[in-house]
């Protein structure tokens, strides 16, 4: 962040709640005030780098009661599983539902957050397009999202992600432009989409969802659009080890030997960086046998 925001980060960083309202007391407009790199604000920085930090409630409160915005926090604090500052955010007004066309439910569906997903759908968060519905299991809802034709309903969504509006983003000019490349490459259309969810009902071992989107005609081994790291609905399986989504794709035909478009890495590659040798070791006897 600007330099202007450094003593505030060490506070944040340390725990350090008094020096934090310090701070505050001497410039209240920190709280407000927006950063041109890194993090955009305080809060923002607080939800996404003081997950393990002492007093960091207490930390996010005095930013909100300075006049922080909330809702761009929310967002940061799914994108990590900061369920803390989440819920406290929640409290204080934060739209449950984001501001703009990326939720902070979709938010911790892309990253897997599973603690922050259950606090949003017990407050209530809508589940609104076809990846959400997906990415939950919510069978009944992806039917509802296909017209009797098999196209889909515009409820069903287009693709998005968690970077939105890249041209207003802090992130580094080549990330940017790597980013950028991937979204000029969406097309949006039925297929698009449809291997999106795919991709989310297995990364979310959501066996049920992921056969009815086979039947509606997602392609096992399509790499979709709509992720940084482009895998195959196999690759995010096998990187957060659901072991039966495997063996059901494998059954279904997947192929164990693609590899990514990120860091070219198999599906088994993917396993063990998840830290799931077991599976990494069953990806690599399929790849051996065939």
């Amino acid at each position: 962040m600007d330099p202007k925001f450094h003593p505030a980060i060490r506070a944040i960083k340390s725990g350090d709640l008094a020096g934090l309202s310090a701070l505050l007391d001497q410039d209240r407009s920190l709280a407000k005030a927006r950063s041109s790199r890194s993090h955009p604000t305080l809060l923002q920085c607080l939800a996404l780098d003081a997950v393990e930090v002492t007093n960091k409630v207490a930390m996010a409160q005095l930013l909100i009661d300075a006049g922080a915005e909330i809702n761009g926090p929310l967002g940061a604090a799914a994108c990590i599983d900061n369920v803390e500052i989440a819920e406290l955010l929640l409290d204080n007004g934060a739209a449950i539902n984001g501001v703009g066309s990326w939720s902070p439910l979709e938010e911790a569906l892309y990253w897997n957050n599973q603690r922050v997903i259950q606090l949003l759908l017990e407050r209530g968060a809508s589940v609104h397009n076809l990846r959400m519905a997906a990415g939950l299991g919510r069978t009944d809802l992806i039917e509802k999202l296909f017209n009797s034709d098999g196209t889909l309903k515009p409820e069903a969504g287009k693709i998005d992600w968690p970077f939105g509006k890249l041209q207003n983003s802090n992130l580094n000019c080549d990330i940017k432009d790597e980013l950028q490349a991937k979204v000029t490459q969406w097309s949006d259309d039925l297929q698009g989409i449809i291997d999106n969810a795919f991709v989310y009902a297995c990364m979310h071992n959501q066996i049920e969802a992921a056969s009815l989107l086979l039947e509606s005609g997602a392609q096992i081994d399509a790499i979709a659009p709509g992720f940084d790291y482009s895998g195959t609905g196999l690759h995010y399986a096998a990187l957060n080890g659901h072991r039966r989504m495997v063996e059901f794709l494998i059954q279904r035909g997947a192929n164990v030997n693609v590899s990514d478009t990120k860091v070219n890495s198999t599906p088994a590659g993917w396993a063990d960086h998840g830290g799931h040798r077991e599976l990494k070791q069953y990806l690599d006897q399929i790849a051996n046998a065939n």
